[in-house]
């Protein structure tokens, strides 16, 4: 019985500072319900983002809709207003003009050269042609001459 005593009394110090199991106990409370909490606010993100997405892709549409044809309208009527202020400006700032006589007369005699020159080029490649078909008759009748010459059968 002294002896149980004796171990008893050696156990009273282990079990007074052996806060282990304690502890483990407080650990796992505490991760549980920071886990439980994590969880309930993220499925509520979740769901909120849903909801937000879901709203979204219904109303979202249907208001693009609207503003974008009430504002390309606004828009329109802008860029058309704007392109008839660029066509006055245009016509405005466009004067006729009509070429004086010197020029006019200076246009005519250029045109009448580059005709000439025309005609001129032309009748050099008549002249060229002819000449060239000429040189090939007479070449062929200097060679057939010599073969009646040498007699060369052909």
């Amino acid at each position: 019985m002294i002896s149980q005593v004796g171990r008893e009394l050696y156990k009273v110090p282990l079990r007074i500072l052996d806060h282990r199991v304690f502890v483990n106990g407080e650990i796992e409370s505490f991760l549980d319900n920071f886990e439980t909490r994590r969880n309930d606010s993220e499925v509520e993100k979740l769901f909120q983002v849903t909801e937000t997405v879901g709203s979204l892709k219904y109303d979202l549409s249907d208001r693009c809709i609207a503003s974008g044809s009430q504002h390309l309208t606004q828009l329109g009527s802008e860029v058309n207003q704007l392109l008839e202020g660029v066509n006055d400006l245009l016509a405005k700032a466009k004067v006729e003009r009509t070429a004086s006589t010197q020029l006019q007369e200076a246009r005519l005699a250029r045109e009448k050269r580059r005709a000439e020159f025309l005609t001129n080029l032309e009748h050099g490649y008549r002249r060229i042609e002819n000449s060239f078909e000429e040189k090939e008759e007479e070449i062929a009748e200097l060679y057939s001459d010599l073969q009646l010459k040498l007699n060369i059968p052909k």
